[in-house]
């Protein structure tokens, strides 16, 4: 089965929100609404898990009930991304997954994914064994070893801005991840990292600059 996975367990601060940023509305919906239906109306995806910050499930609930008509299943999420995406691998196992199975992990605060970009993901991986979206860079990038001064400037052709979905089979994503020490996983924020890190090619999937992720006030005047 394909899987696929919203990661909804921050709360948003920056955006500073009196509910976390997922939640806030975007045309007449929450914005977690808007990502998810673009998942649920997907012809290859199977299921639609959403991992929301534990203090949040239930409101989650009250939203799927309503917009969704329970079609998303719900899970507690954890306390780094890698921790979250976890539980959500879980519960698809609780709901007739398996370890070879696809899943798709995407920011809840990413709307504007197409149908295009997920269709690419989970096509890429009869060939990969995890790809991500992304878009090359368009300004300049500097390296900054101290966050005051400039240290290096990158070839920007080289640069490209992950986004997401990224994309892997359930087991592998085990796997890398407990190749890693315990004390050292809140240091990986990204899946992409994660195999990278454990000797893996990431492919990189074609994105969009209309996928972004919602992440300060502003960005909501951009949609």
């Amino acid at each position: 089965m394909i899987f696929a996975g919203i990661v909804a367990g921050g709360t948003g601060n920056r955006m500073g929100a009196d509910i976390p940023k997922q939640f806030l509305d975007l045309d007449g919906k929450p914005i977690i609404i808007h990502t998810a239906q673009k998942f649920l109306s997907h012809p290859l995806v199977d299921k639609l898990i959403i991992g929301v910050h534990p203090d949040w499930t239930e409101h989650m609930e009250e939203l799927n009930r309503k917009y969704l008509n329970s079609a998303a299943l719900i899970t507690p999420g954890g306390a780094e991304r890698n921790d979250t995406i976890v539980r959500i691998i879980r519960c698809a196992f609780a709901n007739g997954g398996e370890m070879e199975d696809i899943l798709l992990t995407h920011d809840a605060v990413r709307p504007f994914v197409t149908e295009r970009m997920i269709t690419d993901s989970i096509n890429a991986m009869d060939t990969c064994e995890i790809c991500t979206t992304a878009v090359p860079a368009t300004d300049t990038i500097v390296v900054s070893e101290d966050g005051e001064s400039v240290s290096d400037f990158p070839l920007r052709k080289t640069m490209f801005c992950v986004q997401t979905p990224q994309t892997f089979r359930m087991q592998r994503f085990l796997e890398m991840l407990s190749l890693v020490p315990e004390e050292e996983r809140a240091l990986i924020t990204d899946a992409c990292k994660l195999f990278h890190m454990n000797g893996i090619t990431v492919r990189l999937i074609k994105g969009d600059a209309s996928n972004i992720k919602i992440t300060y006030p502003s960005d909501l005047k951009k949609c």
